[in-house]
């Protein structure tokens, strides 16, 4: 007959469930994984898979347990790390989803809004259209599997250990790398912004010299159509700035794995 203790059911469901805790909590807040039209429990049932996929290859698991004060403090600390990762992948589409809604703006487009599914809020018409032509060519260039790349590589540089202590510097790092969605969402937009100023100007002296023309109804469809027609010529670039922002968001990822594995 089969005797185990305790101690050995903790260890044993130990190897699943502390990969799977941050295995969760990235696949909550990544691209393509944390869409709204993906169900809780499909999400769940792929961390758990993944988990199990897993577990063979990862570091020995710490024996503690899930109840004891140090058992608590490690689910904390991986929850930290799955959404810390998620939150610098998702920088690639935090980008693009600011520069539409500057273009938006300026285009006449703000007081227009849809539902988001890959950011689950509220943005304007023209964000959601970016952003769902970026999570395409997210898709294509096969972002969801380096997501998951980085995912395994996160257990090599930080190992679930009760004795590992996060950098407090990484935080530092996530929050001071957030300007770069400001500064890259403008960048971005720039082209389009400026078509968009260069008619503003031309509007406003045509308003000075021609006062009996009715600038507002002239100037919606005309910003409203230079504007489209700026987005249409800056098309084929997407594919090179999907990449840059990909290759971006992935450098990221792995700066602040190191910067938090530093003693």
């Amino acid at each position: 007959m089969i005797h185990f203790t305790s101690l050995q059911l903790e260890h044993w469901i130990g190897l699943v469930f502390w990969p799977f805790v941050r295995v969760l909590a990235l696949l909550s807040t990544a691209p393509v994984f944390s869409a709204t039209q993906v169900p809780v429990q499909v999400r769940v049932g792929l961390a758990l898979l993944i988990s199990v996929a897993i577990a063979p290859a990862l570091p020995a698991m710490p024996a503690v347990h899930f109840l004891s004060g140090e058992g608590v403090v490690l689910l904390i600390q991986q929850l930290l790390i799955g959404f810390g990762l998620g939150f610098a992948i998702t920088l690639i589409f935090s980008v693009i989803q600011f520069s539409g809604s500057v273009i938006s703006l300026q285009m006449g487009l703000g007081f227009s809004s849809f539902f988001d599914p890959v950011t689950g809020v509220q943005v304007p018409t023209l964000s959601n259209f970016l952003n769902l032509l970026v999570l395409l060519l997210f898709m294509g260039m096969n972002g969801q599997l380096l997501v998951l790349a980085t995912l395994m590589r996160s257990f090599t540089l930080l190992p679930v250990s009760a004795n590992l202590s996060l950098n407090p510097s990484t935080w530092h790092l996530l929050v001071s790398e957030g300007a770069v969605i400001f500064s890259l969402g403008l960048a971005i937009s720039t082209p389009v912004l400026g078509t968009l100023i260069l008619v503003n100007i031309a509007l406003g002296i045509l308003g000075k010299l021609a006062p009996q023309l009715n600038i507002f109804v002239i100037g919606f469809p005309l910003l409203l159509g230079l504007g489209l027609l700026a987005i249409y010529i800056f098309m084929p670039a997407m594919q090179m700035l999907v990449e840059h922002l990909l290759s971006m968001s992935m450098t990221f990822a792995g700066k602040a794995m190191l910067t938090a594995a530093q003693p």
